[in-house]
């Protein structure tokens, strides 16, 4: 099946006249804009479409996933995948029962989606209305199929007999006759056989399999004492019915089987029947007559509804692996075999056991990958996909077969604003291109709000991308920047553990105390601990800050070794030495002695090395002053210990 082409009309008169370009936007967008063509043997003259306003048009994919009513089938499905990958790390001995539970699982959330829908549909008007429907039939067509494809390649059927669960899979999806029965068992049971739907009820329930259903109706019946309705009632009572829970193989149910319809058809040919004819039309079928099932199939909706009621009356015992060729029998005898329906066809391959046909076939489906992608992951963990193998197709392996649909499911769940992490669980467990694909995609995530910015941040450490972290966090450090927030820019290069921009921020700290003689965002200084080992002049602003919390406690002797080991330490930055010495003087002028001889001799030999900048000159002669006042002091007082 070819993809149909889409045609989009760009609303642009510039657009017409100049020509068009596109670029990728993020994810799954497409920026298109007005673009001049110019190549390399263009005449090198002024353009003819400028100056101009220029618009840019963003094309993307209709996903209806995104759609609010189908986030919840979105967040769901999710928890289910997520259920499988945890149960297949556990190497669980009886993860086929499991993955069972996990398959219906997905079945009900569709079921919860649908109900969703048709609720919603009662609801609106117009184009909306339509397009609900929609999505129902195509949740409807997903549900069909899942569920046949649960029974034939997920479910461990025994002897794989699996009639009794293709009855159960018809029923599910075609209630009708159950409903009818209902409404009619519900109303006034005396003269029920007038009721309009009466026989075509009694009918459609023999061929869904419903035999109890159908003695009871005809036992409500005003002639159910008369000899044809007791016979029917006596012979439906004896008709074999296969179980795996029954005990006995099914070479002996075939024969028990087989002797019953003798039985029956003796009686048909006595013409016991014959006086009442939906009693004898009845009979026919129940002994597979083709007479009798040519007058009745019209009454079934699809093909697969005549497959289940003819192979019930034909072959109880068919195993799955046989069902395509009956399949392909009821295709031509309801003549829709060059009109079939795509669900049809995707329901033809699963009966054929064409597990690589039926996933061709899913891709086409309009709900974006969401189904490929969670049933393939099932059948893969299934071993339904382990011949591929084995196969003589070296590019088609199972395991990158899965990996393709999740790959593909994961990135367009990455472009949406609320379900990107959602995309990225399905990333996480693709195991050879998932990460790489993270690392592409997440960096290309608008980062929003700084809560957002949190949650890609925290999701990148998860992953080990700290160089993803390192960037993100710089993208926002320099926003804040440029908003003049210094303290939060800051914050952002301690967490991305940037040096280079962490050296920067610290400078404009220390050039604005220089400047003003106030610091600013004293709670980030004050908190900043080891976080400060990040860069150098980091290190220096954290020390002078403690240099600046200590001289405010009138603690002088700490400051002055605060001071001395700052001067000592080669990283105090050449604009600020005039504030440093400048912040010494009043050490070396205490009442109190606070320098020793060494520390002052190691503030003179800093000054003697710093005495050529142009910044101190105006200080140099008072600080010899200061230092040699106290260096006396100190020596005397050392003297006297001594």
């Amino acid at each position: 099946m070819e993809p149909s082409l889409k045609t989009f009309t760009i609303p642009d008169e510039l657009c017409r006249r100049a020509g068009i370009a596109a670029t990728w936007l993020p994810i799954n967008e497409l920026g298109v804009f007005a673009y001049q063509h110019v190549k390399a043997h263009s005449p090198d003259q002024p353009s003819a479409y400028g100056p101009a306003d220029a618009s840019v048009f963003k094309v993307r994919q209709q996903v209806i996933l995104f759609e609010p009513i189908l986030r919840k089938l979105v967040n769901e499905a999710n928890g289910t995948f997520l259920s499988v990958q945890e149960l297949m790390s556990t190497n669980s001995p009886e993860f086929k029962t499991e993955l069972l539970k996990l398959s219906r699982q997905y079945r009900s959330i569709i079921r919860a989606c649908l109900e969703n829908l048709q609720d919603e549909v009662m609801r609106e008007r117009g184009e909306r209305k339509e397009e609900l429907q929609n999505y129902i039939t195509i949740f409807y067509s997903v549900e069909c199929v899942w569920h046949l494809c649960e029974i034939l390649f997920v479910d461990n059927i025994p002897g794989n007999v699996v009639l009794p669960h293709l009855l159960e899979w018809v029923r599910f999806h075609f209630p009708k006759y159950e409903r009818k029965a209902a409404k009619l068992l519900a109303g006034d049971l005396v003269g029920l056989e007038s009721q309009p739907d009466y026989w075509e009820t009694v009918i459609g329930l023999l061929m869904q399999g419903r035999i109890e259903v159908v003695r009871a109706l005809l036992r409500l019946h005003s002639a159910a004492d008369s000899k044809p309705f007791k016979l029917v009632d006596q012979t439906l009572k004896a008709m074999p019915i296969y179980s795996i829970y029954s005990g006995i193989s099914a070479t002996e149910f075939n024969l028990k089987w087989k002797h019953w319809l003798v039985d029956t058809q003796s009686k048909i040919d006595a013409k016991l029947f014959i006086s009442e004819r939906h009693l004898h039309l009845m009979m026919r079928l129940s002994v597979g007559e083709e007479t009798a099932w040519n007058e009745v199939q019209n009454h079934c909706e699809a093909w697969y509804e005549l497959l289940a009621a003819w192979l019930f009356y034909t072959e109880p015992t068919i195993k799955s692996f046989e069902l395509g060729q009956y399949a392909r029998r009821c295709i031509s005898r309801m003549g829709i075999a060059l009109h079939m329906r795509h669900l049809d066809q995707v329901l033809l391959a699963a009966m054929e056991s064409d597990i690589i046909q039926v996933i061709k076939e899913i891709q086409h489906m309009s709900e974006n990958g969401w189904f490929a992608s969670h049933l393939t992951d099932l059948l893969y963990h299934s071993g339904r996909l382990d011949f591929l193998d084995t196969s003589e197709a070296d590019d088609l392996v199972a395991s990158r077969l899965r990996e393709c649909f999740l790959l593909d499911y994961g990135t367009l769940l990455m472009g949406h604003n609320s379900l990107w992490q959602v995309g990225l669980s399905y990333l996480d467990h693709c195991p050879t291109d998932g990460i790489n694909t993270i690392e592409l995609l997440i960096t290309r995530l608008p980062l929003g709000s700084e809560a957002r910015a949190q949650k890609i941040i925290r999701e990148a450490q998860k992953r080990d991308l700290p160089h993803i972290v390192q960037s993100i966090c710089k993208i926002l450090g320099m926003n804040s920047l440029k908003r003049g927030r210094i303290g939060n820019a800051l914050t952002w290069a301690l967490k991305s553990r940037d040096s280079g921009f962490a050296s920067v921020l610290a400078d404009k700290f220390l050039r604005e105390y220089s400047t003003n003689g106030k610091l600013q965002c004293t709670d980030l200084l004050d908190n900043l601990g080891s976080s400060m080992l990040v860069s150098d002049r980091l290190v220096f602003l954290g020390k002078y800050f403690e240099l600046h919390k200590v001289y405010q406690g009138k603690n002088y002797k700490e400051a002055a070794n605060l001071i001395v080991s700052l001067l000592a330490s080669k990283l105090t930055p050449k604009y600020f030495w005039s504030t440093l010495l400048s912040d010494a003087l009043p050490l070396l002028e205490c009442n109190e002695l606070v320098m020793s001889s060494n520390d002052t001799f190691t503030l003179l030999h800093c000054l003697e090395e710093k005495c050529n900048l142009p910044e101190i000159q105006d200080k140099i002669e008072l600080i010899r002053l200061a230092a040699a006042r106290n260096l006396a002091r100190a020596l005397t007082h050392e003297a006297q210990l001594n």
